[in-house]
């Protein structure tokens, strides 16, 4: 295998079985992880995405736009039959900020909060999103 260099991720697309669930929990949490933007859209049922539309099913939580790079998101897509999974998405924070955002999180309703076992070398929390979804908040210098 070749070694290439890894450019990062460009978005995440996650699947909740209700926006209504998780929008609001989101739309406290993100801000502060620097996800300061916020879109809707609505993919049919042949999975055409509509930026024009009566009701949304999609929220998308962008950084803000810079003219040197692009903008990273993730968006979160309603699919009522969707099931939870162990599927995790971690954000990186700076590390003084961790204990600040775990109580954010808890004053938003997530759920199952456990801190890393190892501290030292993984500064981090565990959780879950109002509809099960498994996020993690890992502090680095």
């Amino acid at each position: 295998m070749s070694g290439s260099e890894f450019f990062g991720f460009d978005h995440i697309d996650c699947r909740v079985r209700s926006l209504a669930a998780v929008e609001s929990f989101y739309d406290e949490l993100l801000p502060r992880l620097g996800l300061t933007e916020k879109r809707y859209a609505y993919i049919d049922s042949n999975g055409g995405w509509h930026r024009e539309f009566d009701t949304y099913n999609v929220i998308e939580y962008y950084e803000p736009e810079h003219p040197t790079k692009p903008r990273r998101f993730i968006g979160f897509i309603e699919d009522p039959l969707h099931r939870k999974n162990d599927t995790r998405i971690a954000f990186r924070v700076p590390l003084a900020s961790l204990s600040a955002l775990a109580e954010v999180a808890m004053q938003l309703g997530a759920e199952q909060l456990a801190w890393s076992d190892a501290m030292e070398s993984h500064p981090a929390f565990f959780f879950e999103d109002p509809a099960g979804t498994r996020l993690e908040i890992i502090g680095r210098a």
